[in-house]
């Protein structure tokens, strides 16, 4: 597996859960929090057309808009 990147706000249950699936599964990613960064939001929606997270990017490549626990 390539880079991640787990895109995820402030209190967002299913962000912790990704959060906590690719961490008990050993997968390094890092986590951009849009909360905290507003130019991540807007290239969410630019890039991968999303408008909710979490949003997993592997390789640039997008995995999961929303999150059920596939990982």
């Amino acid at each position: 597996m390539g880079d991640v990147v787990i895109y995820t706000k402030t209190a967002c249950p299913y962000c912790r859960k990704a959060i906590e699936d690719y961490t008990a599964k050993g997968i390094k990613f890092k986590e951009v929090n849009t909360s905290k960064e507003p130019q991540a939001k807007q290239l969410l929606k630019e890039k991968y057309g999303a408008g909710k997270v979490p949003v997993i990017v592997e390789d640039g490549k997008l995995v999961s808009i929303g999150y059920n626990g596939g990982g």
